[in-house]
């Protein structure tokens, strides 16, 4: 990451009603991202902990999985965080039922709260992880797809016509091209 944001609790601390906003601009590394992301994110300190709210916005450069080839997508992602105080050490024990309290994330124990982190983590969980270029893929073939990836043209001229990057998958299974059965 470029330029690491990190604001600290007495930092928050000292703000009026000890709130901070904060416009986020920066290049994350580990993103596929054209442009930096951008957007403004709100630190609020309650006597609970720390919560982190705010909307952020990239462009993001993908490959389609389906047709491999590259493509753009906008980004827009809402940060909703909430940080809790390691108040109740006690209670972690192993054999117990899960309660809503242990899902949350508790602030570092040197009070120092990495920004820059929680937007990777929430840009990284906002992208697609199946990613594919639009409806109207044309597919491996090149060729027209419909919503189950079925050719539409059902020529097998246009079948033929298949990109060049998935040349190399026939020669693992020759046999398959001519019909025979192994």
């Amino acid at each position: 990451m470029a330029n690491v944001v990190k604001i600290s609790l007495d930092e928050l601390r000292s703000q009026p009603q000890q709130r901070m906003l904060i416009g986020f601009k920066e290049t994350l590394t580990g993103l596929d991202a054209v442009k930096p992301v951008i957007g403004d994110v709100r630190l609020t300190l309650g006597h609970w902990g720390v919560s982190i709210s705010g909307r952020v916005q990239t462009l993001l450069k993908l490959t389609c999985d389906r047709c491999l080839r590259a493509y753009f997508l906008s980004l827009n992602v809402d940060i909703d965080e909430k940080l809790v105080h390691d108040f109740d050490k006690g209670s972690h024990r192993r054999d117990r039922e899960l309660l809503k309290k242990d899902f949350v994330e508790v602030i570092p124990a040197d009070g120092v709260l990495d920004i820059s982190d929680i937007v990777y983590q929430a840009v990284t969980l906002a992208a697609p992880t199946y990613c594919l270029c639009g409806s109207d893929c044309p597919g491996p073939s090149g060729s027209q797809r419909d919503s189950d990836g079925l050719s539409l043209a059902g020529d097998k001229k246009e079948a033929e016509k298949a990109d060049p990057r998935w040349k190399n998958l026939k020669t693992l299974f020759p046999k398959e091209d001519s019909g025979e059965i192994s």
